[in-house]
């Protein structure tokens, strides 16, 4: 995806190349490099790369300033002026603009070969990327395949993710309308502007990728209040990155034991995310522990068990009302959200209490239940919630 700046200025310490601008930007991500002579060229920057000049295109109509202001507009992550026969030096101006932008700029005399400098920016930035795909493979292997530990236990502890490490899975999904995620282009845009963003907030040990309609994020050896303070930084992100009519939806799982049980947290993850979407709880309510109740039934991994239960409890009722165009569904849900009062569910519905209890007992006859057992009234919020879940 990208590397940070001051990482690859350390590859090139060597070189003769000098800070003179913009040290509070070495933080950036750099995604490549670019030749940029004039002020034509830096329109075809497409974000994040770290500019290189000599100076060549510079005349009477565009001043080293203007290019530098150019490359800062079509977001370059920094300058580098190569000081000889075009550029002789760099003017105050150029350095005080790096330093109230924040966008460094380097020189480097002319005897330094830039094109040397720019081979190794991209062998780097070619390395970082080749390992985040590894590293995104082999999460993906350990949340899809946990049993086949050769597919992920060795590539990921080569990559400084310890195997008993305690692990969060965090999902993101994107929609762009009620029914419709994000194009796969767009995720990926969005992913690498996650991963900058978090990395400038110092944020390490963690991996980001999408995978079909969702961006999977892995946190390795957080603490539960590091997780907090992660997934705050990355709500702010979204905020900052989505477009108008874009929505997220985010999830983070149970904090797991071991890199071995990554399925189980993603898994709940996935299962909060849905009842986001389908508004059953707050988007404030993102993560396993503050699930309360729900988190009994994402701990059952036997589907079979709970798709009995919910077949057993709500779906006569849901078949009956779609048969006869009823709402006894309805009825009994917002009852059962009322503590069993007929008087505090007539009033939510805006009917007589009268036809509360008609309706409550036409469902009870149905289901073959008491409703006013308290046993019963539990069996059926289970119920519901099975149904917010599937």
């Amino acid at each position: 995806m990208a590397i940070e700046l001051s990482r690859l200025i350390k590859k090139v310490k060597h070189m003769d190349i000098v800070l003179l601008a913009g040290e509070k930007g070495l933080d950036n991500m750099v995604s490549w490099v670019h030749m940029v002579e004039t002020k034509e060229a830096s329109t075809f920057l497409e974000g994040g790369e770290i500019a290189f000049s000599t100076g060549i295109g510079l005349n009477n109509g565009l001043s080293l300033l203007e290019l530098i202001k150019n490359m800062k507009e079509n977001n370059a992550t920094g300058a580098i002026i190569n000081v000889g026969p075009f550029i002789e030096h760099v003017s105050q101006e150029v350095i005080d603009f790096g330093n109230e932008k924040n966008f460094p700029i380097f020189m480097v005399p002319w005897k330094i070969h830039i094109a040397e400098i720019m081979r190794i920016f991209c062998f780097a930035i070619t390395k970082s990327d080749q390992m985040n795909i590894e590293i995104a493979a082999a999460f993906k292997n350990a949340i899809f395949f946990p049993k086949q530990e050769e597919l992920y236990l060795a590539p990921l502890s080569q990559n400084d993710f310890s195997l008993n490490w305690p692990y969060y899975v965090c999902v993101v999904n994107i929609k762009q309308s009620a029914h419709h995620s994000i194009s796969l282009s767009r995720q990926e845009s969005v992913c690498t502007l996650l991963e900058n963003r978090l990395c400038h907030r110092h944020h390490i040990n963690f991996a980001i990728f999408h995978y079909e309609n969702q961006i999977v994020i892995v946190l390795g050896n957080y603490t539960e209040e590091k997780q907090a303070v992660f997934v705050k930084d990355l709500e702010e992100c979204l905020t900052t990155f989505l477009q108008k009519k874009e929505e997220y939806y985010i999830g983070i799982g149970k904090c797991t034991k071991s890199i071995r049980c990554l399925d189980k947290s993603y898994h709940q993850a996935i299962a909060i995310q849905k009842l986001q979407e389908k508004k059953k709880i707050s988007k404030s309510l993102n993560s396993y522990s503050h699930m309360g109740m729900y988190k009994l039934l994402m701990g059952i991994e036997d589907h079979e068990i709970l798709s009995e239960y919910y077949e057993k409890t709500i779906l006569p009722l849901i078949e009956y009302d779609q048969q006869n165009n009823s709402d006894l569904v309805d009825v009994l849900r917002c009852y059962l959200a009322h503590n069993g009062s007929v008087n505090e569910t007539a009033d939510a519905l805006f009917v007589h209490r009268n036809t509360i209890n008609y309706k409550l007992s036409k469902a009870a006859g149905l289901l073959n239940l008491n409703f006013s057992m308290l046993d019963t009234r539990l069996q059926l919020v289970l119920g519901f919630m099975l149904q917010d879940m599937l």
